[in-house]
């Protein structure tokens, strides 16, 4: 997966910055920082959840911004469930 340029605000809030990585395949992505930095919304730009303002996001080289959620091929697991007792 590649991702250049990630971008979302809502409102005057920006919530994804221009964010640009490439996973390879066989490797997993963690974003760690503080609440509000834009973890979650990154995440959910790249599964296809938001919409971004700006981005090109790449799975196995197919551009997916016309791809439907559900065949992207990938997954997200929430902090909250992962972290609950």
């Amino acid at each position: 997966m590649r991702l250049k340029g990630l971008t979302k605000r809502f409102g005057n809030v920006l919530a994804a910055n221009n964010l640009s990585l490439e996973i390879r395949d066989g490797e997993f992505l963690v974003l760690v920082g503080p609440s509000g930095c834009g973890k979650t919304t990154s995440f959910r730009l790249i599964a296809g959840l938001e919409q971004p303002d700006s981005s090109t996001v790449y799975v196995d080289d197919e551009l997916v911004k016309e791809v439907e959620v559900g065949r992207r091929g990938v997954q997200m697991i929430f902090q909250n469930y992962a972290l609950s007792r």
